[in-house]
């Protein structure tokens, strides 16, 4: 994770060919699964490939001007796109130069799209099934195929070539034109990872578990920063063969089973490499929210906690926040955070709610954006109190004292810039 700047260059290059019919298949196939705002960014990044070709390597700022865009907005979208298989983004650092290079694909054809389970997924998902089945229809082509014969020729029939001409053995292995190439989909969670692990030490199968099971069991290893091999040695030792399908697994347990195991060499490197400074400093604030973007919750408490194992009240109040509110673990990390630093540091259920609450009628999906919006609201909560404790003087006619100022996020977060619209920088 680095921090993006406005004055950051990128280029841009396409990795396959676009068709005109692509654009149809993004915007009835692709944007109700990644959002408008994706898609935006995807055709700007399209029209800019081609402008490249004159005028190459422009300044980030440049693209956001264009798209009316704030950079933590760009980077969700720029996100979607890199999660969905149509973009591939690589960093290029030196000195004090950064270059990002943006790798477009074509999005798949129809009949790709529908027969992967993850795309056509997300699609009934977005739509409900009728629409989804809708579009499947619509993309459905039906082959009508007269009564008789084919009397069609073929290819060696109607041309005749000579393969033991040289003109083929120079064609071979000569594949160096652009060709139609779809970017690979990566999920945080690797499913076969876990299946594979699992029948190494026991005899369950895929079969065995419901989508919305192992949606579960994804959640609380990610959450609980648990690797497939983990998971699927918790999951085995907790299998009850003998229940019905769907009630293989006793969920409430198997969350407590997952918070108590500690990923200890993680945590080992952690406190080697990272300390959640909470000093101000854009370089060490720039390192914490490293650590928060890709650091589960409960190893983030951990490390809060020099290395030794939250409370169990803790974690099922990290639980909730990731099952009631829908919060990713970037998001969490920013709630665990904040409430701790300015509630001094108890981990308040009640503030802790309040927060994530707030943050998911936002739609807040990174830390960069949740700690903008906690500062903002921080900010309007001391005016209304400085409001209050100034009437309360006129009518005593009585100076308050003021306590001591520690080191608090405001701080923090003037070492980055951002402002309350969170028009300066975002993460990358």
């Amino acid at each position: 994770m680095v921090i993006l700047s406005e004055n950051d260059y990128l280029d841009v290059k396409l990795n396959s060919l676009i068709a005109d019919y692509d654009y149809e298949t993004l915007a009835n196939l692709y944007q109700p699964i990644m959002g408008y705002a994706a898609l935006s960014v995807y055709l700007t990044l399209v029209s800019e490939a081609k402008n490249q070709k004159i005028s190459s390597l422009i300044s980030h700022n440049q693209i956001l001007n264009r798209l009316q865009m704030a950079p933590g907005d760009f980077i969700a979208a720029r996100k979607k796109l890199e999660g969905i298989g149509l973009l591939k983004t690589v960093l290029d650092s030196k000195a004090n130069i950064k270059v990002y290079h943006y790798q477009l694909f074509a999005p798949k054809a129809p009949a790709g799209f529908f027969d992967d389970t993850l795309l056509y997924g997300m699609l009934i998902k977005a739509l409900g099934d009728s629409d989804a089945n809708r579009f499947k229809n619509i993309y459905r082509f039906v082959s009508e195929e007269g009564e008789g014969k084919d009397i069609s020729s073929s290819f060696i029939d109607a041309y005749q070539p000579d393969f033991e001409d040289p003109s083929f053995m120079k064609a071979v292995g000569k594949n160096s034109a652009i060709g139609r190439r779809s970017g690979k989909i990566n999920s945080e969670f690797n499913y076969d990872l876990f299946f594979t692990s699992l029948s190494e030490i026991s005899q369950i199968n895929s079969d065995a578990f419901l989508k919305k099971e192992m949606k579960e069991i994804e959640r609380l290893a990610t959450l609980n920063g648990l690797s497939e091999e983990e998971a699927a040695k918790i999951v085995a030792e907790n299998f009850d063969p003998y229940a019905g399908k769907g009630k293989h697994l006793d969920f409430e347990q198997l969350s407590y089973l997952f918070q108590r195991q500690t990923n200890y060499s993680y945590i080992l490197n952690k406190k080697k490499t990272h300390s959640p400074n909470t000093n101000s400093g854009s370089s060490l604030l720039a390192e914490k929210i490293n650590i928060m973007e890709t650091t589960s919750p409960k190893d983030f408490l951990t490390l809060l906690q020099n290395g030794t194992q939250p409370a169990s009240s803790d974690l099922r109040i990290v639980n909730d926040l990731s099952k009631k509110f829908q919060l990713n673990n970037a998001v969490i990390n920013a709630v665990v955070d904040f409430v701790l630093l300015t509630n001094n540091n108890v981990l308040s259920r009640a503030l802790c709610e309040k927060i994530a609450g707030s943050l998911a009628r936002e739609d807040i999906v990174t830390t960069i954006d949740a700690m903008n919006y906690l500062k903002k609201v921080s900010h309007r909560d001391k005016k209304q109190a400085l409001i209050k404790v100034n009437k309360e003087e006129k009518e005593i006619n009585k100076p308050v004292k003021k306590e001591k100022k520690d080191i608090n996020w405001d701080e923090l977060l003037d070492d980055l810039e951002i402002d309350d619209g969170g028009n300066n920088n975002g993460k990358a």
